[in-house]
């Protein structure tokens, strides 16, 4: 808690946003450029067209960055199609792999300048469609990186296995554990530095929030359903791993028992005639047994449990990856992003700026930093130093349709309550201190920052959790699954 009076307090903030430019891809066409969205030719709402054979090149403006990087997600293509990645200013340059060598379905990866180029860090993509039928085509964010060697993650074994092995599921029980062995190919290690597991951060993201860290982890899942688990890489620099590792986990539902045609009354030492069935419903048995249909889970969450120690002017933030969007496909209203929400505590609430940062840079601010007086998150551990020790985090989320406010209007209004004899700021709907119509234009997919800056000493924190919630419209249809029952069996009660 702070200690402290301020006699006087005066910040000045000055922000400038700019929507991110959609770069449509046009024949022997150049770029410079550090950020964007690169489309496919039918743009971000229309197919490509037929019979095409077009180049377009893209290299860095300097400004982040010394070679271009392009991250693709939801790509979709008819047979026969493909895209080439060259490494240099044309496609007389090294060709780096082409979308057909991926494995079959493929809808995620990374493209970029390797550590080898000398042609100023630039990228060269060529796109080939034939005369039969079209796609939806593709979107990639436009980043620029330092001088990366390219690497992929893998899974090397797990168990239960993996079934098939290249395409298929992992199959658990509510409960079972799941072991998880990672690795990596370090396809140019030491070009222009050493790479090594021992130097590379493995990232397990589960897809029901919780997240593990290392090349071996074992994890349960607790409720049936569908799951998508990453396995995510960084490198001595800070490189990432430059293909989406994303595998499906199905966890079956409980059996579900319909009681059908009632047993008679019987009596001591009569014979009991009982019938039953799986995998249908029959009421003229006695019993049904049946499973319920589990769907995969749409929507985005991570727990991460980031620690906020104090730290005077230092920014805390956390990735959150978006995949399963149509290609191009960006936010076009500010309904389609219905809430980020994250699960917090912290023991000064003014000592804190909250900004979301989209794929393609954009950002708006949830929460500006300016000091009014003492106010809770949450309720936390207070005067437990820089290695804060977590208390109890509230469910706070900022929406476009939210009655209250933003967290100072709220505090300024009254609307705080009281724990332990403390002003905390009540769980619930908030406004953000800007507009979500900021993130206008943001790619769907792609990478979703939450940064969290401490402008001030003597207090800390934890941000436990935190997701973002799209409409359900954008959402493609969840795939689907039900569970078999291979075995029954009639047991006696036990007593």
């Amino acid at each position: 808690m702070k200690k402290f009076i301020y006699t006087l307090f005066l910040v000045g903030f000055v922000c400038q946003f700019s929507m991110a430019q959609v770069y449509v891809m046009a024949n022997a066409e150049t770029i410079s450029t550090c950020t964007g969205l690169f489309v496919d030719p039918g743009g971000s709402n229309g197919n490509y067209g037929t019979n095409l054979n077009m180049v377009y090149t893209i290299c860095p403006d300097m400004s982040t960055g010394t070679h271009t990087q392009l991250s693709f997600a939801g790509v979709n293509l008819g047979p026969g199609e493909d895209i080439l990645f060259y490494d240099g200013n044309s496609t007389a340059a090294p060709l780096i792999f082409s979308y057909s060598d991926l494995d079959p379905g493929t809808t995620e990866f990374i493209a970029q300048a390797s550590v080898i180029n000398t042609d100023n860090g630039c990228l060269t993509v060529e796109f080939i469609s034939d005369g039969a039928g079209v796609g939806a085509g593709w979107g990639a964010t436009i980043t620029c990186i330092p001088a990366c060697q390219n690497f992929f993650s893998k899974i090397i074994s797990a168990v239960p296995a993996i079934d098939p092995v290249d395409t298929g599921y992992i199959d658990l029980c509510p409960g079972q554990i799941l072991q998880l062995f990672g690795g990596a190919d370090y396809i140019q290690n030491n070009i222009n530095y050493t790479q090594s597991d021992f130097t590379t951060t493995y990232e397990w993201q589960f897809g029901d929030g919780d997240i593990a860290y290392g090349p071996t982890v074992v994890h349960k899942y607790l409720e049936p359903g569908g799951y998508i688990l990453e396995l995510k890489l960084k490198d001595i620099l800070g490189c990432k791993n430059t293909n989406y590792l994303r595998q499906r986990v199905r966890v079956s539902p409980r059996p579900v028992f319909d009681l059908g045609s009632p047993i008679p009354p019987i009596c001591a030492g009569d014979t009991v005639v009982l019938n039953s069935v799986v995998n249908v419903t029959d009421t003229t048995l006695n019993l049904s047994v049946v499973s319920d249909t589990m769907y995969f889970a749409v929507g985005d969450i991570r727990a991460d449990s980031i620690a906020l120690p104090d730290g005077v002017g230092v920014t805390y933030s956390s990735e959150l990856t978006t995949s399963q969007f149509g290609p191009g496909l960006t936010l076009t209203d500010v309904s389609q992003l219905q809430g980020i929400c994250v699960n917090m505590e912290h023991s000064w609430m003014h000592d804190l700026q909250i900004w979301i940062t989209c794929p393609n840079g954009q950002s708006t601010i949830l929460q500006q930093q300016v000091f009014l007086g003492f106010c809770n998150l949450g309720e936390p551990i207070d005067n437990d130093g820089t290695n804060p020790t977590g208390g109890v985090g509230y469910d706070y989320c900022w929406t476009p349709t939210a009655t209250n406010g933003n967290w100072s209007q709220v505090f300024q209004s009254g609307g705080t309550i009281q724990v332990g004899g403390l002003n905390t700021m009540p769980p619930g709907d908030y406004t953000p201190f800007e507009s979500f119509s900021n993130l206008i234009g943001c790619p769907l997919n792609g990478d979703w920052t939450l940064s969290v800056l401490d402008n001030w000493g003597s207090d800390n924190g934890f941000v436990y959790s935190w997701g973002i919630d799209f409409a359900s419209y954008l959402y493609p249809e969840a795939e689907s699954f039900k569970s078999e029952q291979i075995k029954k069996q009639w047991l006696p009660k036990r007593n």
